[in-house]
């Protein structure tokens, strides 16, 4: 089943005929009644803390039916409601471990432990995270890498993640998908509109936003926000050649402070993305924990991103690619003195077409019509985070409209023109933006703002 579907047909049976308990602060059996939840049963948990019993980590395995999941949500109209551990520290346990299948989570807040949320040790699917506060752990907020796992139909969506590491030195992730190597993997997956930020005290590993790691396949990160996170905002590696990783319509401020905007490997089309100020290369293809069975790199889509400014690199870092279905079109890579394109690769042969560049070339082979040059006449007001095109830019009109790969829609969800689309995250439709404005926040300014639903 398709996440669509499948999404659609929770909220379809999201109110059906089932058990309903109403949890408060005062009920001492709180854990006892969501461990033993069935199907169709729905929890209510109103505003207050909830402190997990004993020293360990609770593990919840919820088995719904895909006609009567099971419900923990938040009481509506309420502060959501705050789980935690009963200790903190750089060696406790996680605050939630949980499991099963048709399940949601909606509405609460999760604080101190380990690790947030782990989806394990067994095997989840059908599963959808709405509205989720992490914030205050001592490691990754919500992973799914359970060896020899493999997980399907996840959602995470309209959640806030921050201050990963705040109880230890650790990597810090806000999402960890997969396992090294393919050792458990996550596909037919969605992450939709979350905001992770101020991840800055995270050391070693790839310190991420939104991590997929080798072998997960079929995951789309859409609508997602970073500001201030360490490591990249996002990172895919190899999908071993199962299903293109999907990154669209995604900003990312500040992110990572040490390292790339977006980095990707194999089988990822990354469209529609606004980076801004990234350490290290805006976007990056770099070859990474790529499929051993093939070995280089491939399958790779960069188009209609705008990224604007590195403070160490370039916009664009090209490493060990390969002319193997690697496509790099219709991008702005606005860098002012640092590196608009760099490579230790002949680019020659490959498909780089009409991106505008400002900045120095640091790759060979690039063909004429690769990229032409821009000057400062382009944005209607990067002061005020204000990417979009000012009336009469070179980026309108410029572009060319790939037959075979096309981006239908904007980073605004609005529809691009099928003759001469506008280069760079954007559609020109009017003299101002008609879209939401870009804020250090999540995109669109908050949990519950609309963004667009499309596909890439």
């Amino acid at each position: 089943m398709s996440i669509l579907k499948f999404l659609i047909l929770f909220t379809i049976i999201y109110y059906t005929e089932s058990t309903v308990y109403d949890i408060t602060t005062g009920t001492s059996n709180w854990q006892s009644i969501l461990s033993n939840l069935k199907a169709g049963d729905i929890a209510t948990i109103h505003q207050g803390t909830y402190t997990t019993a004993g020293s360990g980590y609770f593990q919840l395995t919820l088995n719904g039916q895909l006609t009567q999941p099971i419900i923990i949500q938040g009481a509506p109209n309420e502060a959501r409601p705050i789980i935690q551990c009963a200790q903190a520290g750089a060696n406790v346990q996680n605050i939630l471990n949980v499991q099963g299948s048709n399940y949601m989570l909606k509405h609460l807040a999760f604080t101190k432990g380990s690790r947030g949320l782990r989806l394990g040790p067994a095997v989840t699917s059908n599963a959808i995270f709405d509205d989720i506060y992490i914030y205050d752990t001592t490691g990754t907020a919500f992973s799914a890498n359970d060896g020899g796992n493999e997980y399907f139909n996840l959602t995470l969506q309209n959640s806030e993640i921050k201050n990963t590491n705040a109880l230890g030195a650790t990597t810090g992730e806000c999402v960890y998908f997969g396992c090294v190597n393919d050792g458990c993997r996550v596909r037919d997956s969605l992450l939709e509109h979350n905001y992770c930020h101020d991840t800055l005290g995270s050391q070693g590993g790839a310190r991420a936003g939104f991590q997929v790691k080798s072998g997960s396949f079929n995951v789309i990160i859409r609508n997602n926000a970073c500001y201030k996170v360490v490591g990249p905002c996002i990172v895919v590696y190899d999908d071993y050649n199962r299903g293109r990783n999907i990154i669209t319509g995604n900003l990312a401020i500040e992110a990572g402070t040490a390292d790339l905007g977006i980095q990707c490997t194999s089988g990822a089309t990354v469209t529609n993305n606004i980076i801004i100020n990234a350490n290290l290369a805006g976007i990056g293809i770099i070859q990474n924990s790529v499929y051993p069975t093939v070995g280089y790199i491939r399958n790779v889509t960069i188009n209609h991103n705008t990224v604007y400014m590195s403070q160490a690199d370039a916009c664009l870092r090209l490493n060990s690619v390969t002319n193997n279905n690697i496509i790099i079109a219709n991008n702005v890579l606005y860098c002012g003195n640092q590196k608009s394109i760099t490579s230790a690769t002949n680019l020659a042969g490959l498909s780089i077409y009409n991106n505008a560049v400002n900045g120095p070339i640091g790759a060979p082979g690039i063909q004429a019509n690769g990229i032409f040059t821009v000057g400062n006449n382009v944005f209607a007001d990067v002061q005020n985070l204000n990417f979009y095109p000012a009336v009469g830019s070179p980026l309108i009109n410029t572009s060319g409209y790939l037959d075979n790969q096309p981006v239908v829609y904007d980073f605004n969800g609005k529809l691009r023109s099928k003759t001469k689309p506008t280069v760079g995250a954007y559609e020109f439709s009017s003299s101002t933006n008609p879209g939401c404005l870009i804020a250090r926040n999540f995109k669109c300014g908050s949990s519950t703002a609309i963004v667009p639903n499309y596909f890439i």
